[in-house]
């Protein structure tokens, strides 16, 4: 069960790196990544403290977060057909819609059935926004990652478990 959840981390890293436009992306590169997302929400929750009707970035606005959160919805609801047809042409050609049915069957069956989510950060890298949500299931949370290219694409989605 470990493995599979850990074959499906590797495939969505995968995703969202080649969806990202670095085709040239080590492991190291990952490893920094995940450090600054881990920054950039210590640095949200001393900002929600200072502000709490403060979400998210000021520079997001709200119809690109109402697309990632739109995708986002289509996958906690299973609308799986809906949300590949939301993929750009290069995502598509990474990951199948039944990997992505997949992936999400192992996550709902290691960590239990979806409960909520909420927008904790956004990011930008290399021109493209990377919507940062905490998931809440049954059985414990993990971390969504939406990325939306400056055409309002879909170019990349990520989940890990925590």
């Amino acid at each position: 069960m470990k493995k599979s959840l850990l074959l499906l981390i590797a495939v969505l890293s995968i995703l969202l790196v080649a969806c990202g436009g670095n085709e040239d992306t080590s492991n190291n590169e990952q490893e920094e990544n995940e450090t600054e997302q881990e920054e950039t929400s210590n640095e949200e929750e001393t900002n929600q403290e200072t502000d709490d009707n403060q979400s998210e970035s000021p520079e997001v606005d709200e119809e690109r977060t109402a697309i990632a959160e739109a995708f986002l919805d289509k996958i906690v609801n299973e609308q799986f057909n809906e949300a590949y047809n939301d993929m750009n042409e290069q995502m598509k050609a990474e990951i199948s819609e039944a990997q992505l049915t997949e992936g999400w069957n192992t996550v709902t069956s290691d960590i239990g059935s979806f409960v909520s989510y909420e927008l904790v950060s956004t990011e930008e890298e290399q021109g493209v926004d990377v919507f940062i949500y905490d998931g809440l299931f049954a059985g414990g949370n993990a971390q969504f990652n939406v990325a939306l290219d400056n055409a309002n694409e879909i170019v990349g989605f990520y989940i890990l478990p925590k």
